[in-house]
């Protein structure tokens, strides 16, 4: 699979010319499911599509934080 991402990812690049970042999500459904047993949800909403909403929010934070970190260490750099 990760192969396949791999060469839709160089698909995108190309078609779209723009940057594609590749993410490794492997534990993002362990990780939602250890943040959704923290809030306490019921048994019922961890189930199915939750658990895959709570895993694209950890990726797109996971996303946001590393470009946050990447502009704090480029503005430091300047100085």
């Amino acid at each position: 699979m990760a192969e396949e991402a791999a060469i839709f990812a160089a698909r995108l690049k190309k078609e779209l010319r723009m940057d594609v970042e590749l993410v490794d999500e492997r534990l993002t459904t362990w990780e939602a499911q250890q943040t959704m047993a923290e809030v306490k949800s019921s048994r019922r909403k961890r189930a199915g599509a939750a658990i895959d909403d709570v895993a694209a929010a950890v990726l797109l934070r996971d996303y946001l934080e590393r470009k946050r970190a990447n502009c704090i260490s480029a503005s430091a750099e300047k100085e």
